[in-house]
């Protein structure tokens, strides 16, 4: 199962800025739990358009652009095809966090998906590396890949998704 190896986050609600592995979410409320949770749908959900309002943008800056980007690890075989994604397969250094732009021997092969947000609010999803911009190669994750990394949710309301009996 694919897993989210690094997160950061700029401009989004009540977070200015968030570089972050990713293992457990804990803390009081309104501590920003929730909205690291809604930025990890925002760029994983499956779906075409997203609901973004200037109130969702870090104290209503809209100068500067809502970011989300994930760094994703122990990919599946689609997600290392060399033929898909290769040139945005990155490599993770897995005790500092550290992403290389080049996929290399002994580290894991990662990619990193990027959800950028304008003044606009027309969402842009594109996978991250520098050897594809240096090329000029622009992509995002294909229809599909993105409904099989599609995030659910369970909270307070689990009993609606997951009905008894």
């Amino acid at each position: 199962m694919t897993k989210i190896r690094k997160i950061e986050i700029r401009n989004f609600r009540g977070i200015r800025e968030l570089d972050s592995g990713i293992n457990c979410l804990i803390g009081p409320g309104d501590t920003g739990k929730s909205t690291v949770l809604d930025a990890i749908d925002l760029r994983l959900g499956a779906r075409r358009n997203i609901g973004i309002a200037d109130s969702d943008f870090n104290k209503l800056d809209v100068e500067h652009p809502i970011s989300v980007t994930l760094t994703l690890g122990n990919l599946d075989d689609e997600l290392l095809s060399l033929d898909a994604y290769g040139i945005f397969h990155r490599s993770i250094t897995p005790t500092s966090g550290v992403i290389e732009d080049e996929p290399r021997r002994g580290l894991e092969t990662v990619l990193s998906l990027n959800l950028c947000i304008q003044s606009d609010l027309e969402p842009v999803w594109t996978l991250r590396s520098d050897r594809a911009t240096a090329q000029g190669v622009e992509r995002g994750l294909s229809w599909r890949d993105r409904q099989r990394l599609s995030p659910t949710r369970i909270g307070a309301l689990a009993e609606h998704t997951f009905p008894q009996g």
